[in-house]
This record gives structure tokens, sequence and C-alpha cells, in this order.
């Protein structure tokens, strides 16, 4: 977990974005000095005065809890999902396909 992948650390930044109230607050802070403060672990230990060890502990626990969360809701997954569709919705808008604008949004309504 010390050398995040960075697709990996792309997904779990999103996931916390969107589900990081969950944690308690103390992971929460972890967290958002890991993600949003790009902050190496010994960094927030020494901010957090506490060891390397309980810092990657704290970040490896919260980034399962937010994909236990994921796996059951599902919400930044579709909200991706959403986003793609509506992009190609905007580009088929540009060329003026309306059947093919009106089939993608009936696509997405099944969805739903």
């Amino acid at each position: 977990m010390s050398k995040i992948r960075l697709e990996d650390f792309v997904q779990y930044g999103r996931l916390f974005d969107t589900y990081g109230k969950l944690l308690s607050e103390d992971r929460q802070q972890i967290m958002s000095l890991y993600f949003d403060c790009n902050m190496t672990l010994a960094e927030i230990a020494n901010e957090r005065q506490i060891s390397r060890q309980a810092v990657l502990d704290a970040i490896q626990k919260s980034c399962e809890k937010l994909k236990q969360i994921e796996d059951v809701l599902h919400t930044t997954s579709n909200r991706q999902k959403i986003q793609s569709a509506l992009e190609e919705i905007l580009n088929l808008c540009q060329v003026g396909d309306t059947k093919k604008i009106q089939k993608k949004v009936e696509e997405i309504l099944k969805e739903i």
C-alpha cells in the first residue's frame, strides 16, 4: 500500500470523496492527508504523532471499508457510467443524430 498504483490511488480517492464521511473522524483526517494533500506515510505519521505502521493500517482498513461500501451501493461506478453515457449523448447532439440520442436515453432509463 505504501507504493499504491496510480489507478488504485485514483479509484480510492474517488471512493473517499463519495463515502469518506462514513469513516471515523480520525480515519477521515488520515485519508484526507494521504489522498487530498498527497502526503507520505512518514509525513502523516509525523504530523499525527503516530507510527508509520499505524498510518498504513488506517489507510488499508479505510480503503477496504470504502470498497465494501461501494460493492453494496455502486454509487461511484454508476456515476462513472452516467457520465460516460452523457458524454456520448453530447457527442451525438453535436452531429444531430436524434435517433441514436433517443436510443441512448432509452438505454439509460432502462438501467435506472
